[in-house]
């Protein structure tokens, strides 16, 4: 059918963490009309890499733009593309970052849990994510059992989760949700599509599990350690020194669930398990 949808996967090379080095983008839509989920950093390259892809899978120009969330790898890129004249969303608790990343365009509409558009006579639903941001999005095409992830998925390894915008308790909720869906494939925020979809969940999930119950394991044998001394401890091996930033970050996550859950208890800058 001429009029069937395409879901393209459009990797961008953006200043990324390793040991992804491109940003995806997806078009979604046929040659009448068309979406874009994401818009990569703010560089030529972006236009470029989104334009060919229009071009090639003979795509209508996107008249909206939705933001899974407002990293500067995900959301300035709308900067590039100011003369689609785009509606751009994004979640409300997203709304005053995205803003900021997306500046000078001051145009934002606002998406919530579980509304419905329309693109090609397709529907998907929106759900709102939270994990890796307050206000991140994903995108659920049920027709073609297609998640369109952000980062709260990506194709090699697992994505950071940290303050100030992550939050774990809400990473495991909205994981087990995800896992709910009917799913074929999930477009990952970084790296190929993911064609095991229900395995690759299980992975991040167990892999969040076992970071956490290293950090139990480490505060026992040692009675107390700062954030930074944790992270040394459990990743020894990580891909680039830039990445233990966000490696902390996520340590720290763990230890405000574990803190929430009431097992552990922290006192000048030393975690400790709450006896």
């Amino acid at each position: 059918m001429a009029n069937k949808i395409k879901i393209i996967r459009v990797p961008i090379s953006t200043p990324t963490l390793l040991p992804h080095t491109t940003t995806n983008c997806y078009l979604i839509g046929n040659e009448k009309e068309s979406l874009l989920v994401d818009a990569g950093y703010d560089q030529q390259d972006t236009r470029i890499e989104l334009e060919r892809a229009i071009k090639v899978n003979g795509l209508a120009t996107p008249n909206s733009i939705i933001l899974t969330h407002s990293h500067p790898d995900h959301a300035p890129g709308v900067r590039q593309l100011l003369d689609w004249s785009p509606i751009v969303y994004c979640h409300h608790l997203e709304g005053q970052a995205t803003l900021a990343a997306i500046s000078p365009w001051d145009n934002l509409s606002f998406l919530n849990d579980e509304d419905i558009i329309r693109i090609a006579d397709e529907e998907i639903t929106i759900i709102h994510a939270p994990g890796h941001t307050a206000g991140h999005l994903n995108l659920y095409i049920r027709s073609k059992q297609v998640l369109i992830a952000g980062d709260n998925i990506v194709a090699e390894g697992t994505s950071w989760i940290g303050p100030p915008d992550g939050d774990m308790t809400d990473y495991f909720q909205t994981l087990n949700r995800l896992k709910q869906l009917r799913l074929s494939k999930i477009g990952p925020g970084h790296g190929k599509w993911v064609l095991n979809p229900y395995d690759h969940i299980e992975f991040v999930l167990n892999r969040r599990l076992y970071r956490e119950n290293q950090i139990i394991s480490l505060l026992k044998k040692h009675n107390q350690l700062t954030a930074v001394n944790l992270t040394q401890m459990i990743y020894d091996k990580l891909p680039h020194p830039s990445v233990f930033e966000v490696a902390k970050r996520t340590t720290e996550a763990h230890l405000i669930k574990l803190m929430k859950e009431g097992s552990v208890s922290l006192h000048d800058s030393l975690y400790f398990i709450r006896s």
